[in-house]
């Protein structure tokens, strides 16, 4: 790993997802980890936006959350529990050390 990529990855643990910083504690799949909800970044990427399809339109909560923390990127449409609450994962991406991950409310 490159020396960039070691500084940036400590710099997400020690102030991204730093729950006195960003973090906050939250339960997911029935695990307790640090994320970060970012709402204000996901209604920039809903207005800007020009593929009804990619997700991000149905989506109500965009959080970050360390790629440490899952298995591996969750499936597109596949279920998801934050909180107690059951979403649809509508948008997934990576990069070196974070998930960003995209919910829709399921409906019921």
């Amino acid at each position: 790993m490159s020396l960039f990529k070691e500084q940036l990855a400590k710099d997400a643990q020690a102030v991204f997802f730093n729950p006195n910083e960003f973090g906050g504690l939250h339960t997911i799949e029935g695990r307790q980890m640090v994320i970060v909800i970012d709402n204000d970044e996901l209604r920039e990427r809903q207005a800007n936006s020009t593929n009804p399809d990619d997700g991000i339109h149905d989506a109500e909560i965009l959080f970050y959350v360390k790629r440490e923390d899952f298995q591996q990127r969750p499936a597109i449409d596949s279920w998801l529990s934050l909180d107690g609450k059951q979403y649809r994962v509508a948008f997934a991406q990576e990069d070196e050390v974070s998930y960003t991950i995209a919910l829709k409310a399921t409906g019921s």
